[in-house]
Formats: structure tokens, C-alpha cells, sequence
């Protein structure tokens, strides 16, 4: 079988009531927040499970957010779809490996070019635009390595640690990608034999 959001050495997933304890776990290591979000008070169990098990309302939009996870289902972070904009074709993605012991071996690179490829050539979005804190060079160096490229910096738009940073702003279309990583399009009769498919 296959799964358009499994890949080599990540899947992603939806969020689970069985998540809390790790989403938890994770929101302890407020270094790892601080890169991508406001530093924030601590969270109780029970506030995390309770969102996790309260139904969410049915979206207008294609944001989503997903876990990410070994291929033996162990939870090492999470990405979200976030700014979708149909009608210019346009989106963000956040994500962050909240497992240290996961760092640098290809998880979040793998989970980008999966959500990369489901919004271009399944739901048929044109561009995505990342905002980086320039104090975070590990996800500047990633994006880079993935082709997006820097288009602009805000200045002095992040309070953290007592200091101001600055926000750099990166972005990859479409054709770009496409380019970059052919090997990613999806073969539509990629083992597909004849005898697999009935016409009647």
C-alpha cells in the first residue's frame, strides 16, 4: 500500500487523545519553543488532554496540523499548514522536532517535502512563505537546503531572551520545487498493473 505522508523514514499523522502524555513531555523543553513560538506559562496534562480530546470544528480552510513520527510510531515533533490562501494559491508551514535525540538525521527535511508535495500537486497551491527568527540558523539552514529562498528581513520584530531579533522571510514556489526534487512527483501507474484496475 501506499501513503502519500509516509516516506523513507518519517510518517505523519493525525493528533491523538494517547498524544497528551508526549505533547506534554515536549512542552517542557521551552529552549526548543522559544525558537518558533513566544515562550509561554506551563501547560497542566489535563489542559493538553482536553484539547486533544474535544472535537474540533469542521475548517473552511486546508490548515492542519499533523504529528510527526518514526516509522515505528514514536512522536519526535509535529508540522502544521497554516495562512492558506486559495485564492492566491498560497500557504505556510511550521514545523518543529521536539525530540532532540532527532535532530540532523534528514526527519524534518523528509516532512517538508511530504507536506511540500500534498500542497502542490494535491491541493494545488502555488507558493509557500516561511517567516525564520534570525537567531535560528539550524531551520534557516534546512529551508535553504530545500530551495526556498530569502526575500526579505524584517527588522527588530521578535522579543526573546531580553533581546530583539529580526524575522527573515523565505519562499518556494511550485516550479521551484518541482525542479529541485522531480523524484517527488507522483507516478500515476507506478505499480499499477493492468490487471489491478477493472473497467467494466
Amino acid at each position: 500500500m501506499h501513503n502519500l505522508f509516509t516516506g523513507r523514514l518519517i510518517r505523519l499523522r493525525a493528533l491523538e487523545p494517547s498524544d497528551a502524555e508526549t505533547l506534554f513531555r515536549h512542552h517542557q523543553d521551552t529552549e526548543i519553543s522559544r525558537r518558533d513560538a513566544r515562550i509561554q506559562w506551563p501547560r497542566s496534562l489535563a489542559d493538553i488532554r482536553r484539547r486533544l480530546e474535544t472535537p474540533g470544528e469542521v475548517q473552511s480552510t486546508d490548515n492542519i496540523e499533523l504529528v510527526i513520527t518514526t516509522l515505528d510510531d514514536q512522536v519526535i515533533g509535529g508540522i502544521d499548514v497554516q495562512s492558506t490562501d486559495r485564492r492566491n494559491g498560497t500557504f505556510s508551514i511550521g514545523i518543529g522536532l521536539t525530540e532532540r535525540s532527532a535532530w540532523g538525521k534528514g526527519y524534518a527535511k523528509e516532512a517538508m517535502l511530504l507536506v511540500l508535495r500534498a500542497m502542490f500537486h494535491e491541493w494545488r497551491y502555488q507558493k509557500c512563505n516561511i517567516s525564520v527568527y534570525a537567531f535560528n540558523t539550524r531551520a534557516l539552514g534546512l529551508y535553504r537546503r530545500l530551495g526556498f529562498q530569502e526575500e526579505g528581513r524584517l527588522r527588530r520584530t521578535y522579543f526573546s531572551n531580553g533581546e530583539y531579533h529580526d524575522e527573515i522571510c523565505l519562499g518556494v514556489t511550485r516550479e521551484e520545487f518541482d525542479a529541485r526534487y522531480p523524484e517527488w512527483r507522483v507516478s500515476m501507474t507506478e505499480d499499477l498493473a493492468d490487471d489491478t484496475i477493472r473497467h467494466e
